[in-house]
């Protein structure tokens, strides 16, 4: 061979191994797939060997919920080097991780990288609690306004009641859930979860809104009442437990009894219930003062007849109007009188129908009220008028006046006009059903009911949302 071809042959060589590691170094980043290529919110340091092409040991590893740069909840521990075609990840994924998928992006030193899409999942925990979205059907619930003065700060709260199980059974709930944006395309319901401390199940008990709070009182929990008060902080969204005992007073067992909060005296007003031991309907008044945790029975003026399952509102300028109920015996009575609670005593009202022909005021239970003050009016609405639960669909409109003898009286109007759909994200039922509860929304003048049972089969209850004008 020449020299020259022996000096040819040379350089090629040199020129050949001098390339090498530019080669290598120019080699594409590929990421193919992930082993496991999954794994449950709230894993802990789990290893994930990111298969490909192309890495060295300065390969930095990230996840990303796909399409986007958000890591989703999943935090990369430690990347180890196993090989150009093998890294060894171990991740964190955390209880509130994304439920989706996730792109991995590799990257070296040298500013290379490499994305393999929808390489990995993240799963939720077996048997894990799913936040709801929307309330289970129900009746024997507690539904009341806050008293919000905007859209912003307005809120229908509910509580409890009973519910229809999947095997047909019924038992009760303990679920507290808020109503915004009444009467707009934004209206939703939203869960409120209970924390570390907070109230059993249950059904029946008194319950309102106000002044930043609501109150929850005894109310029947499997076979029995309970002697519970609880105070739900809407600042905090927390529970708190009101000391009941020996040298602490507080409303004895009972439940269905009526219950309002009057905001010019900052004081809830309670009257009645069924009691727990003799199952008749009593009639005292109790008051709840927030400020400082206690209660206090009250006396004075007349006593209203013994009643559960009535309705009661503050009316400014009035006070707490009470209406209608079961009297005792129980199932066999209904009431059609109104009593006000003007802050010392009851004072009785004078009702009577307007209309032609006469006819006298409705007796009725498990009613719903409210003050509209556009009307300026009370509304008196839903309820059942018979033992079986045959439900009112009469909606009235109270005005409230004194007579010429500083007596109370009341005309009642039967509300006409009034057009019910179903609320945004509601099952497309715009029936009030039997059972139904009301609460209002004094910002956008919206009546809101909410569940109600069938009269003919009391194990199919309703979920729908009705929205009345």
């Amino acid at each position: 061979m020449s020299t020259w071809k022996r000096f040819a042959i040379a350089c090629v060589s040199l020129l050949a191994m001098g390339l090498a590691p530019i080669g290598v170094a120019l080699a594409q980043v590929r990421v193919t797939a992930a082993t496991p290529a999954s794994a449950y919110q709230g894993t802990i340091a789990l290893d994930v060997v990111v298969s490909g092409s192309g890495f060295n040991n300065s390969a930095k590893v990230q996840y990303f919920v796909s399409g986007t740069t958000n890591p989703g909840g999943i935090t990369v521990r430690n990347v180890r080097f196993s090989s150009s075609s093998e890294l060894v990840t171990t991740i964190d994924v955390a209880d509130t991780a994304d439920l989706a998928s996730f792109d991995i992006v590799v990257t070296l030193d040298s500013g290379r990288k490499g994305k393999g899409t929808t390489l990995f999942s993240v799963k939720q925990k077996p048997n894990a609690t799913v936040t709801p979205t929307y309330p289970t059907g129900r009746w024997r619930h507690a539904f009341a306004a806050n008293s919000g003065t905007t859209s912003a700060t307005s809120r229908l709260y509910m509580f409890g009641g009973t519910i229809t199980n999947s095997d047909g059974t019924t038992s009760d709930v303990a679920d507290l859930w808020a109503y915004s944006n009444a009467g707009s395309t934004g209206a939703a319901w939203t869960f409120i979860p209970g924390g570390t401390t907070s109230p059993s199940v249950r059904h029946g008990m008194g319950w309102s809104c106000g002044g930043g709070q609501c109150l929850m009182v005894n109310g029947i929990r499997g076979a029995g009442r309970v002697k519970e008060t609880w105070v739900f902080s809407e600042s905090t969204q927390t529970w708190s437990q009101v000391s009941c005992g020996r040298r602490v007073v507080c409303p004895s067992e009972r439940s269905f009894p009526a219950m309002a909060f009057d905001p010019s005296r900052g004081i809830h007003v309670m009257f009645g219930g069924e009691d727990a031991t003799t199952y008749q309907a009593v009639a005292d008044t109790f008051l709840f003062n927030p400020a400082t945790q206690t209660w206090r029975q009250a006396s004075g003026g007349i006593t209203p007849a013994a009643r559960s399952w009535a309705a009661a509102v503050f009316v400014p300028g009035v006070g707490v109007v009470m209406f209608g109920g079961i009297a005792n015996p129980c199932c066999i009575n209904y009431l059609n009188d109104m009593n006000i609670w003007d802050g010392a005593a009851w004072l009785p009202v004078t009702s009577m129908v307007s209309g032609d022909p006469a006819r006298p005021v409705p007796a009725m239970y498990g009613h719903s009220m409210a003050w509209d003050a556009g009307r300026s009016a009370v509304i008196v609405a839903g309820g059942q008028v018979t033992s079986w639960g045959k439900p009112s669909n009469e909606t009235w409109y109270v005005a409230l006046s004194k007579s010429a003898t500083g007596a109370w009286q009341a005309l009642w109007i039967l509300a006409s006009g009034i057009g019910c759909q179903a609320s945004a994200g509601s099952p497309p039922d715009a029936v009030v059903h039997a059972g139904a509860q009301m609460a209002y929304d004094s910002v956008d003048g919206v009546q809101v009911f909410f569940g109600g049972f069938d009269p003919y089969d009391a194990s199919t209850l309703y979920g729908n949302t009705v929205e009345c004008r």
